[in-house]
């Protein structure tokens, strides 16, 4: 299926920030226990900086839609760091994230040609997704606040 990915518009920013919780909740939080959850809610959901930073476009935010439903977010901090990717239920494994990324990938071609990888920190339930799409791992899986992840990169010049 073919979604409508764009970057997203600081109206549509409520929009991002509860499919991201509603999809946090159901299939992250299992992996983190409270501490985690809640260093989530605090640092990203709570926190009006991050919010901020996605207004004013210092966090740049990508969306897909189905029709006029978003369904999907990824979030960047910086030209080239993935701090955010979810995906409605209803969607998982139909696309959406991989047309997101790819939509991404050229954005940051096209506007910051220097930049030459991309990273982000993937939760255990994220890494099948991201290897699929090309990223390594360039370190163990590490739990801070609460937090399982594993540092990945992705060769954007490939």
């Amino acid at each position: 299926m073919k979604y409508d990915v764009r970057r997203l518009e600081s109206c549509e920013l409520e929009d991002a920030f509860k499919l991201a919780l509603r999809t946090f909740m159901e299939f992250e939080a299992p992996d983190y226990g409270l501490e985690g959850v809640n260093a989530f809610k605090k640092d990203i959901i709570e926190n009006e900086e991050f919010k901020k930073a996605c207004r004013n476009g210092d966090n740049r935010m990508w969306g897909a839609f189905d029709r006029d439903k978003l369904i999907g977010i990824f979030v960047m901090r910086g030209v080239s760091h993935i701090c955010m990717v979810f995906t409605d239920k209803e969607y998982h494994r139909k696309g959406v994230a991989a047309s997101i990324f790819i939509q991404l990938v050229k954005d940051v071609k096209k506007q910051n040609p220097e930049v030459i990888e991309l990273t982000l920190n993937s939760s255990p339930y994220g890494k099948p997704f991201y290897y699929n799409m090309g990223f390594t791992a360039t370190d163990d899986e590490q739990t801070i606040n609460g937090i399982r992840f594993t540092p990945m990169m992705f060769d954007l010049s490939k």
